[in-house]
């Protein structure tokens, strides 16, 4: 399957008065250019690829939608989108031609020009005649080709460099824990250490990982982090992502205020940094200002409107401040772009497991290729014993739902999960009994209280599940304002000179 993020890996290709930038997702000619949608640029390239064979409906099925099952209409208008390109932006450059219920294949001149090209893949590329042997060949004889044999050795090293590059912010904008950003930065700065912006990028992955490793592993991608940051400050005293990096990992020391200051002075002087906008909009969310944070991530989708990372939190958001129909939009055309996303999975789930479609929520975890991946097992068990209860709120329901959230309170990753259900289903003792311990929240019912200092990360302050609508119920009650004392989150208004969302809409 060709996945999203590998359209950043490919080179562009020029075929003629053709530009084609899988990276950019831009076709360029005579007659003007044409930004693709990523799905588009998929279909594309599958036919570009196959330089005039036949593609069959069912492999651009398999390739661009990933098995997924959708209509003939969505491949109709993909194939119908590429043609309107071509003779738009190079009229008669190429056609598609239709093989009656079988599939589809470019012909015209552009076959031709696809014979004559050179390959695609960085290191193995061979360029107006020069294959790698003689390259090597010229690196020998270096006093015959002079500056010319030394222009092509530093022209594979930029484009390793520059693949690199754009394989870790790839990484980074996807958001998913799957992607490993930090390795492609690591190898980035090996081939060029004295770049400021390569240091900075991977002081902030190194940072990220340091947040969420183990104890046993954390203080080593701490020091990596550090050294990083060090290395990038020294090239560049301005370079953001080494400041932000610094954020993430000063974030336990500075209070809720500190940290947005730092974040809103980092993006001002790099107004379209997405890391940044990424960790303010996250703060916003867990301090209860959820239209601020849509308004941030409706900013980054403009800068960038094809990335995974910032369209599960748009739908998220659009949910969290009540425009339903809107989220399920937003998600639905999500799913179909980035199916195997777990965090856009993930948001899938939770909007219909508390916007009164708990059955399609089961059916997601109790199927392998639609189950968020960030689900342990305990989590899954846990929702398959409370979904019955959301579904059909009766007595005997939610006794049973109680019962299985009491019997896993100690698993403090589990909470939120807990205290959603709990508040939804209108067990606000029980909420808050969960949601105190794991906050170390005064307690003397069930639930055994915490400390804070056994949750892995310093993040445990950010929780921004108190904010979303299951939780509405508790933030009607008066033992959510001692919560929220407690927690800094009045504090921080406060300082701020601000309301939370809630407070305002009550």
């Amino acid at each position: 399957m060709l996945k999203l993020s590998d359209l950043a890996l490919r080179p562009d290709i020029q075929l003629g008065p053709m530009l084609v930038s899988p990276s950019r997702r831009l076709v360029e000619g005579p007659g003007g250019h044409a930004h693709l949608e990523p799905l588009i640029m998929q279909v594309f390239l599958l036919l570009l690829d196959a330089g005039g064979k036949v593609v069959t409906r069912t492999e651009l099925f398999d390739q661009c939608w990933g098995g997924v099952i959708v209509g003939d209409d969505s491949l109709n208008r993909a194939i119908a989108k590429v043609r309107r390109t071509g003779a738009h932006v190079a009229p008669g450059l190429y056609e598609i031609e239709t093989i009656p219920r079988t599939g589809y294949r470019l012909t015209g001149e552009v076959l031709q020009l696809l014979n004559n090209s050179p390959a695609e893949h960085g290191e193995e590329v061979e360029r107006q005649g020069l294959s790698r042997r003689k390259l090597v060949g010229g690196a020998v004889a270096a006093t015959a080709l002079g500056a010319s044999g030394l222009w092509w050795l530093r022209s594979g090293e930029n484009r390793k460099f520059g693949d690199l590059m754009k394989r870790g912010e790839a990484a980074l904008n996807s958001s998913d824990p799957a992607e490993n950003p930090q390795d492609f930065f690591g190898r980035a700065v090996a081939l060029r250490p004295d770049d400021a912006r390569a240091q900075g990028l991977f002081a902030y992955s190194r940072a990220l990982r340091a947040e969420n490793d183990d104890r046993a592993e954390s203080q080593s991608s701490y020091q990596e982090a550090q050294d990083a940051i060090d290395a990038a400050l020294a090239l560049d005293p301005r370079e953001p992502n080494a400041h932000l990096a610094r954020v993430v990992l000063e974030g336990g020391t500075l209070d809720l205020s500190a940290t947005e200051d730092r974040l809103r002075r980092i993006l001002a002087a790099d107004p379209n940094n997405m890391q940044v906008m990424r960790q303010l909009w996250n703060l916003l969310q867990c301090v209860g200002r959820s239209r601020d944070a849509l308004a941030l991530v409706e900013r980054a989708l403009q800068i960038d409107p094809f990335t995974a990372g910032s369209h599960y939190p748009h739908a998220q958001l659009l949910w969290i401040t009540g425009r339903v129909a809107e989220a399920d939009r937003v998600i639905a055309k999500a799913l179909q772009y980035w199916p195997t996303h777990r965090f856009v999975r993930f948001a899938r789930f939770i909007i219909f497991a508390f916007t009164h479609r708990s059955r399609a929520a089961l059916a997601m975890i109790e199927t392998p290729e639609t189950a968020p991946q960030n689900f342990s097992p305990e989590s899954v068990a846990l929702w398959r014993r409370t979904l019955a209860a959301l579904d059909h709120p009766g007595e005997k329901s939610i006794a049973a739902a109680r019962r299985a959230i009491l019997e896993a309170s100690e698993n403090l990753r589990l909470t939120n999960q807990s205290a959603m259900v709990m508040s939804a289903l209108g067990e606000l003792d029980t909420a808050f009994e969960i949601t105190n311990a794991y906050f170390a929240v005064g307690s003397s019912g069930p639930v055994r209280s915490k400390s804070p200092a056994s949750v892995r990360s310093t993040a445990w302050r950010f929780a921004p599940w108190l904010f979303t609508p299951p939780i509405a119920a508790m933030r009607a009650d008066p033992r959510f304002q001692t919560l929220v004392d407690e927690i800094g989150l009045t504090a921080y208004w406060h300082a701020r000179n601000v309301r939370p969302d809630y407070q305002i809409d009550g």
